[in-house]
């Protein structure tokens, strides 16, 4: 299992804005025509400057990213053509300042359609197989997403916000001093209050990760009959998905 912990406030509102038009954006290094030694995650965020493929196989067009990027390819061939796919379909693409994931995604769908073919890395190294045999394997993540539904939570004068260890009062009451640890919400006075805050901040995470099972591969999700799991805990998701879905998310954050 692979476990990583970034943040995705970034991502889910770019999320939110699809929901009500899912772009994601992510560091870009500019790719060269001799690279210098890349990761392959690096190599996969790199901008190539053009590409021209005219009927170009499937096989040779790997066999040219390879080249450009410097980066470890590794193809499952058998699964591929187990697939019905042949390693000499033809792909036609003329692309300018584009990623090199981007290049890889859009050949991979020209040769054997959409959903078909994906692609992940593992071990500093880009692995090319079929999307069914990559979502054999669970891939668990954590993503801290806290400061997100706190943005997203009306605000309310009658409590107390500890954020970061400075506490800020709201409303015309006094307030002092702090306290570690991360963004909560504490009550000012009445029991009512507090639960309120708690019943509004659950109420965000449940909306959260709504969000994300109605909008990323709606029926690999656990709420809908299928095996990833979505889970909250002290600020964080904790999302145990299938290695198609949730590879990208870790790759774009580092």
């Amino acid at each position: 299992m692979l476990s990583r912990s970034l943040s995705l406030k970034d991502w889910l509102r770019l999320l939110c804005c699809a929901v009500m038009a899912v772009s994601f954006c992510a560091p870009m290094a500019k790719a060269q025509d001799s690279p210098p030694a890349l990761t392959a995650r690096q190599a996969l965020n790199a901008i190539l400057p053009s590409v021209d493929f005219e009927n170009m196989p499937l096989s040779q067009v790997i066999d040219r990213l390879r080249e450009i990027s410097g980066a470890n390819f590794d193809v499952d061939w058998k699964a591929i053509s187990d697939a019905g796919i042949d390693k000499n379909e033809p792909v036609t693409l003329q692309l300018h300042e584009v990623r090199l994931r981007t290049v890889l995604s859009l050949s991979l769908a020209d040769a054997a359609g959409g959903g078909v073919l994906t692609f992940y890395v593992d071990d500093d190294v880009i692995e090319i197989t079929t999307l069914a045999k990559a979502d054999l394997v669970m891939v668990t993540a954590v993503f801290y997403v806290e400061d997100l539904i706190n943005d997203s939570m009306p605000f309310d004068p009658t409590l107390n916000v500890n954020i970061a260890g400075s506490q800020v009062q709201g409303g015309s009451g006094g307030g002092s001093g702090g306290g570690g640890g991360s963004s909560s919400i504490l009550s000012s006075g009445s029991s009512s209050s507090a639960g309120g805050a708690a019943a509004n901040h659950q109420k965000a995470v449940d909306s959260l990760i709504k969000l994300i099972e109605r909008n990323v591969r709606p029926e690999i999700w656990r709420d809908n009959g299928g095996r990833a799991s979505i889970e909250y805990f002290n600020g964080n998701l904790i999302i145990t998905a299938p290695r198609s879905v949730l590879q990208d998310f870790v790759d774009r954050g580092r």
